[in-house]
Order: structure tokens, then sequence, then C-alpha cells
């Protein structure tokens, strides 16, 4: 029992269920049938009811109760005592707010691509949605684009379609941080795992901020992996009837698509794609260039990708890549 009042013996716990290799029907069932959809019904009102990110505050509020225990006689005991009981409580509670999406049954087949011609049809499919949008999409976001609720309701729709498990609760909500805060990191978004709490870096311009948006809000809908949740903000974007979100995701869909591409025939899809596409790709490509701090991205990198490989995703950050053949695979499913 003695050990069971030791903070260091639930750190060890929640290490322990987040590294063991659970059966993806069992982190279904526990995830995804439970927990998910009951947590999310809680933080979702409270995320969304809140402008600025509750995560950030609760970082400030915990470095000055670490700063104003430090100043007590004994202090340094006490602020010891409430990092370590701090980080058990994350480590436990972790595998259930969120890293057992990692564990979960991949919405597609991992490792395997599709058959050449779903690639084929998929391009086809995303052009036409990219030349259909293109004028309507770009006056929207110069307007001000979609409202983040319009974009948690169409991820929530795909949610609902992928998977037989009830739909967790959105926010309405993707938190706004500073322009550079995740930039110069190399990143974009990032959700709080805790609170599903999805935020973006406000440096982004429209059309790369709000495929972001739909990025993050597929993390907060539980598809942690992130090739999942770049492609399921991708399906959802697509089959939205927002124009300006139609629009970011058709582009992002585009990019990766022409990627896999010989670099002629790369040249000739890309050179079908509507005017102002290139330019809204230039812009986010100088955005990211003009904030990013190339040492704290390149650490940032690293540390990410050793979590991703810790956490169940062989790959790494390699797993971006894998978003395409879901994406593929997901358009070509009836």
């Amino acid at each position: 029992m003695r050990l069971l009042a030791r903070w260091w013996t639930w750190a060890l716990l929640g290490a322990a269920l987040q590294l063991v290799p659970w059966p993806p029907a069992v982190a279904d069932a526990v995830y995804l049938r439970g927990v998910l959809p009951v947590w999310s019904r809680v933080t979702a009102p409270l995320v969304g009811s809140m402008p600025l990110s509750l995560t950030a505050g609760a970082l400030l509020f915990g470095a000055a109760l670490l700063a104003a225990l430090l100043l007590w006689p004994g202090g340094a005991r006490r602020a010891g005592l409430a990092l370590g009981w701090s980080a058990a409580a994350l480590l436990v509670t972790f595998p259930f707010a969120f890293g057992l999406g990692y564990r979960t049954t991949p919405i597609a087949p991992v490792g395997e691509a599709a058959p050449p011609e779903a690639y084929a049809a998929a391009r086809e499919a995303v052009l036409s949605r990219l030349l259909a949008t293109a004028e309507p999409g770009r006056a929207a976001l110069a307007s001000g684009g979609p409202g983040h609720d319009v974009l948690a309701a169409c991820v929530a729709a795909a949610a609902s379609e992928l998977r037989a498990s009830a739909a967790p609760a959105l926010p309405g909500l993707v938190k706004a941080l500073p322009a550079g805060s995740l930039l110069a990191f190399g990143s974009s978004g990032v959700v709080s795992p805790w609170l599903l709490e999805p935020h973006l870096d406000v440096g982004s311009p429209p059309a790369a901020a709000t495929m972001v948006a739909l990025h993050e809000l597929a993390h907060a809908a539980g598809f942690a992996r992130e090739a999942e949740a770049e492609a399921v903000g991708m399906l959802a974007g697509l089959a939205c009837d927002d124009p300006a979100a139609a629009y970011a995701a058709a582009l992002r869909a585009a990019v990766r698509l022409a990627g896999r591409l010989p670099p002629e025939e790369r040249g000739a899809y890309v050179a079908s794609w509507p005017d102002g596409a290139l330019d809204d790709l230039r812009a986010a490509s100088e955005a990211a260039a003009r904030h990013r701090l190339a040492r704290l991205a390149d650490v940032a990198e690293r540390a990410y990708d050793a979590y991703l490989v810790t956490v169940g995703t062989p790959g790494g950050t390699e797993d971006y890549e894998r978003s395409v053949d879901a994406l593929v695979r997901l358009l070509a499913s009836p």
C-alpha cells in the first residue's frame, strides 16, 4: 500500500498503460466506444465556451503555483511533489483521454498502396472539387472563411461514417495561438490530448489555416494517428458543403496526390489547377519559412518522431505520408 502513496508508482503505471500493445479490438471497445464519447461530451462544451486556450491557461496557472511554492520555506520539496503528482496524473489519464487512439483499428490498411486506378480516380475527383470550389472558396476565405463550428460539423459527419461507434462531441472553436508560436517549431497546429482542445497558429494564411483546423478537429474526434487525422480532415473538407472548407481540403489533397506522380505527370496535373491555387500554396510556404526557427524545428521534429514511435506509430513522423493512401482508399469506398 505504501507504493500506492508514491507518485512515481502511478507515473510508471500510466506509462505502462500507454506502452502496452493493446489489441485493436480492445482499444476500440475501451476508447472509441467507452471513454471518448463520454469524455468528449465534457470537454467539447467546456472548450467551446472559452475563446482563449484552456490548455495554455492551465500551464500558466501551474507555473505560477510552482513559483509560489518555491517562495515558502521548504518550497522546493513541495514543488517537487507537485510536479511529480502532476506528471503522474497526466500519464495515467493520457491513454484514456487520447493515447489509446494510436492503438485502435486503422481506418485503412497500413503499408498497402491502393490500386493505380484508385489513385487516378482520386486525382480526378479531387481536381473536380478543386475547380468547382476555387472561386467561391477563395472569396469566402478572403472574407473570413468558414466558422469553426461548420468545420467541426463536417469532421463529425465524416467520423460517424467511418466508425461504427458513437461520434464524439467536437468543440465549435479551434483556439488561436500567436503567429509563429507553433510555426517556429515547424508545426502549424496542435491538440491538447487531455482536453481534446484543438489549436492553430494564426500565422498560417487562410486556406492553410482552414485545413489545419480540419486536421486538429479530426484529432479531437479520436483519430490520433497523424496519417488518419490528415486523411479524415481532407475527406471531411471535400464532403463539406462550405466552399471554403472544400477548397482548402481539395488543395491539400491535390498537393499530396501530386507528390506521388512522376515529374512530367506531376507538372501536367498541377497545370490543370485553377488560378490562385499556387498563390495559396506559396503564401503557406512563405509563412512557414518566415516564422520557422531551424534549430528549434529540427529538435521539435526529432522529439515528435520519438514520441510517435513510443506511443505506437512505427513510422514516426513518416506516418504523415500514409495519409495519401488512406484518403485514396476512403474515396474509393462505397
